[in-house]
């Protein structure tokens, strides 16, 4: 018999566990076992939930983005994860809370004991179709059963490099069940978009996120209607590192080009081609970034208008070398280009061509010298091309005057040239013409004057040197020296109007390559929309 007082004892040990709570965790246990063997005894995971065959399973289908983790332009793949929400009710799991504790609220398990919808991505890339693991479901007492898979998933993603890199892509994801037709399950979304909550916290470096809108179709697959979900991500590209590593440079290879007629003649052509160069290398850069499509990017097109200028600019810079370096023996300048190019252009162009020195005297070689005999008057030794006016004549007795006074002082040396003071004085040309000025009657004259008083000095001068021996053939002598250099000078003032036009020739085309440079440069820059496209990103709307 148990006394009151060991009664009490058990009491207040029974008393104590049930505080404690391990009478009530064994309890729990036992329901949990029990609820199972109950839910599953008879349960056949490969039967579809529904009161009859004609009865429609709904699936909720959401989904939630963690990571972008990359878009690969070249091979057009989109790698990203995140988690799977599906919900589906089974009323064949339902279960009474009361009859099992009234604790349990939800019961996990693992997928493999219950029906699946065999919801799946299709536009996979790596032949991994479902979720990379197999997380626990959750079944309510009602029988409304919850899966939320995490997965890593490789879809193709169609790449429109048209105005890369100010360019926006639409990846698009296909989900649907792989055995169900659209009588047996029917998709329903749970959310018109992703759920970004996850994706806030870890964004993409490369791509900002526009939008991510869900939407359902149907689709006749094999003459069977199936739901599938189609899911977008409609992302922006961060070009900033494309602008400084390759529109930059092209920019300026571009108009690198213009400036190529600035330089001289040497070294154009070289210049030339290490743009060439420069430009097919950034051309083969461009085919490893993006795909290989049928749409040609904008930014290929730039590199091609360049490779085109490129070409122009080598074929001009070859003609306008052949310009700089013609002469009078090989070619003759038609007027019509004289016009065009050195007085119509230089004036357009504002180029101002440096004034050339004015010609120096020339003996004229069409007459020979006379003899003494034949002297009327003046012989034109001395020519000065600046006087195209007639001279002025100085007044009869002033002439006379001069002359007398000239023919007076040579007189001694007409009696005796071989005993010319001027000749034993050894005088130099400097003294020798200060001599003939003092001899000069000091007549204000004009300048033409002065010329012809000159002349007839250098007359009287060659009448005494006359019969010097070695006179005629040193005057010869001096003569073809003279007719070369003159010759000498003709031909230097050809070739500097070849090189004259081959510096204009070149200012034209150095604004004409500028304007067409700037205008396609901008016309094929500024053609993609995206360029001035503010729209904020998921990320940054609150």
């Amino acid at each position: 018999m148990w006394t009151s007082a060991g009664r009490c004892i058990i009491f207040l040990a029974l008393l104590l566990l049930e505080k404690t709570g391990f009478v009530r965790a064994s309890a729990g246990i036992d329901d949990q076992q029990r609820l199972v063997k109950d839910l599953f005894q008879g349960y056949n995971k490969l039967i579809r939930p529904g009161k009859g065959l004609d009865d429609r399973t709904t699936v909720i289908f959401a989904i939630n983005l963690g990571v972008i983790i990359f878009l690969n332009d070249q091979h057009q793949v989109l790698k990203i994860n995140g988690y799977i929400d599906l919900r589906w009710n089974d009323e064949r799991l339902q279960f009474d809370q009361a009859q099992y504790g009234g604790n349990i609220s939800t019961l996990r398990m693992p997928p493999g004991k219950v029906w699946l919808p065999e919801v799946a991505l299709v536009s996979t890339t790596d032949g991994k179709y479902d979720s990379s693991y197999k997380s626990n479901l959750l079944i309510s007492p009602d029988g409304s059963i919850q899966w939320v898979p995490p997965f890593i998933y490789k879809s193709s993603c169609y790449i429109n490099p048209r105005f890369f890199p100010f360019d926006e892509q639409v990846c698009k994801m296909y989900f649907r069940s792989l055995t169900y037709n659209s009588d047996e399950v029917s998709l329903v979304l749970g959310s018109e978009s992703f759920e970004i909550k996850d994706y806030r916290n870890q964004t993409s470096g490369t791509w900002d996120l526009i939008g991510a809108p869900i939407f359902t179709r149907k689709a006749n697959i094999s003459g069977v209607m199936r739901d599938y979900v189609e899911c977008h991500l409609r992302l922006r590209r961060k070009s900033l590192f494309y602008v400084i590593t390759i529109l930059l440079p092209c920019v300026l290879i571009c108009f690198l080009t213009c400036f190529v007629f600035l330089l001289p003649s040497r070294g154009k052509t070289n210049v030339c081609l290490s743009i060439l160069f420069a430009i097919v290398v950034f051309l083969l850069l461009m085919s490893d970034i993006l795909p290989a499509a049928d749409t040609l990017p904008l930014l290929s097109e730039f590199l091609f208008f360049s490779f085109c200028m490129n070409i122009l600019s080598a074929f001009f810079t070859v003609l306008s070398m052949n310009i700089n370096y013609r002469g009078p023996n090989t070619h003759v300048m038609p007027d019509w280009m004289k016009v065009i190019f050195l007085r119509f252009l230089p004036a357009v162009l504002c180029i101002q061509r440096p004034k050339r020195h004015p010609p120096k005297a020339r003996i004229r070689r069409d007459r020979s010298f006379p003899p003494r005999e034949q002297y009327s008057g003046p012989v034109a030794l001395y020519h000065n091309p600046q006087c195209t006016q007639p001279i002025p004549e100085v007044r009869i007795e002033e002439e006379q005057g001069l002359i007398a006074n000239h023919k007076s002082m040579a007189e001694p040396f007409r009696q005796n040239r071989r005993s010319s003071p001027i000749l034993q004085l050894r005088l130099t040309p400097v003294q020798t013409k200060r001599m003939m000025n003092k001899a000069t009657s000091p007549i204000i004259v004009s300048q033409r004057s002065l010329d012809s008083i000159i002349s007839r000095e250098v007359e009287m001068f060659a009448e005494i040197l006359a019969d010097i021996p070695g006179y005629n053939d040193a005057l010869k002598a001096v003569a073809y020296i003279a007719a070369n250099m003159e010759r000498k000078t003709d031909k230097g003032e050809v070739s500097d109007d070849w090189k004259f036009m081959s510096q204009v020739l070149d200012r034209l085309l150095l604004w004409i390559f500028f304007i067409v440079s700037s205008a396609g440069s901008m016309g094929i820059i500024l053609n993609s929309p995206f360029l001035f496209d503010y729209t904020p990103s998921l990320t940054d709307i609150k």
